[in-house]
């Protein structure tokens, strides 16, 4: 009787390694971002001939925070919300103080452009804020100073490269 319960405890470790093993790879598969070292914050991104430094926003602590309680964002910067799993991820502008373009992309191509979102006032309660989001599930929402995307001539279809700094 005890041989047996040790083989059954073997077979289980067996079996929940292989699990751990199958998700880990199944995960690796479905996310089409490039790898980024832990300590890596901020890229390249580069769209068509532009490039633009982005700070790469990966945790959902990051991505409630995004640009709220900055005074601004440098020209040619932006910031870029990476995303484990593709969907119509919302956005508002709570706690912005300038006015913001959006780019939507989906597998680093770009399917979706909101341009000129103006910031909110304060007192407006939450139930009560706009949400902006893509026509489609997308898997990275790029936010720019408003007007970058026509200064910077970016556009549906154009595909995004990331390059750690």
């Amino acid at each position: 009787m005890k041989k047996f319960i040790i083989q059954l405890v073997l077979l289980l470790l067996v079996i929940a390694a292989a699990l751990v093993f199958y998700q880990a790879e199944s995960s690796n598969k479905t996310i089409d971002i490039p790898f980024f070292p832990q300590a890596a914050k901020y890229a390249n991104l580069k769209i068509g001939v532009t490039q633009v430094k982005v700070e790469l926003i990966d945790t959902p602590s990051k991505r409630s925070k995004g640009l709220g309680g900055r005074s601004s964002l440098p020209e040619n910067e932006g910031m870029l919300f990476i995303f484990d799993k593709a969907d119509r991820h919302p956005f508002w502008m709570k706690g912005l103080s300038f006015p913001l373009d959006f780019v939507w992309i989906r597998e680093n191509r770009i399917v979706d452009i909101l341009t000129n979102i103006q910031p909110q006032p304060a007192d407006i309660p939450d139930s009560s804020l706009p949400v902006y989001s893509a026509n489609i599930a997308v898997d990275k929402v790029l936010e720019l100073n408003s007007g970058a995307v026509q200064r910077l001539d970016i556009k549906i279809g154009d595909i995004i490269q990331l390059t750690p700094l």
